[in-house]
Order: structure tokens, then C-alpha cells, then sequence
């Protein structure tokens, strides 16, 4: 049986699960104008282990606005992700966790 996949919609920095899981991958959706920058940890801040390492999106570029980035990352204590923009971005983690 597979495991349901979770989501989670974050606007700022923060913890999307804490304890073991996986991230399968997040959905990106950014305003046009402000390039967002995003980062994600294995861990609940930033000060654990960089697995999606700090990424400038060119919110201007067309086709780029909504990209879903997959993968299949082994948290061992939880997702957190970083984000900065001047403007309006949301990012939705997709993940399973126990």
C-alpha cells in the first residue's frame, strides 16, 4: 500500500513537518515580478542540511510560474524551507511523513 502524500502551502519560512519522512517535491508559484529565494533543509530551520540548496526563480520567465520540481529526499528530522522574495510567492511541499 502506498503512503498518502501530504501538502503543505507555506508564504514565508517554515516548518513543513518535523521527524522522519520524505519530500517528494514542491510547486512553485510566484507573483511575475519578484524573483523569489528558496532553499530547503533537511531539519526545522536552517541550520540543518541543505537538500534543494539556495535557488534564485526568475519569476519573469514565462512557463516558470507553478513549476513542480520532483524528487524523492529521506528526511531523518523534518523539512523545513526558506524563503525570501519581495513580493508574493507560495510554495507547496509535497511529503510523507509518519
Amino acid at each position: 500500500m502506498q503512503p498518502s502524500v501530504d501538502s503543505k502551502k507555506l508564504t514565508t519560512s517554515d516548518i513543513v513537518f518535523t521527524g522522519k519522512g520524505r519530500v517528494s517535491g514542491f510547486l512553485l508559484g510566484m507573483d511575475g515580478v519578484n524573483d523569489p529565494y528558496i532553499t530547503i533543509y533537511d531539519g526545522i530551520d536552517n541550520t540543518g542540511e541543505e537538500f534543494i540548496p539556495t535557488n534564485t526563480y526568475d519569476a519573469s520567465a514565462r512557463g516558470l510560474n507553478g513549476v513542480m520540481l520532483t524528487f524523492n529526499k529521506k528526511c531523518q528530522t523534518g523539512c523545513y524551507v526558506e524563503i525570501t522574495c519581495n513580493g508574493t510567492v507560495e510554495v507547496v511541499v509535497f511529503f510523507n511523513s509518519p
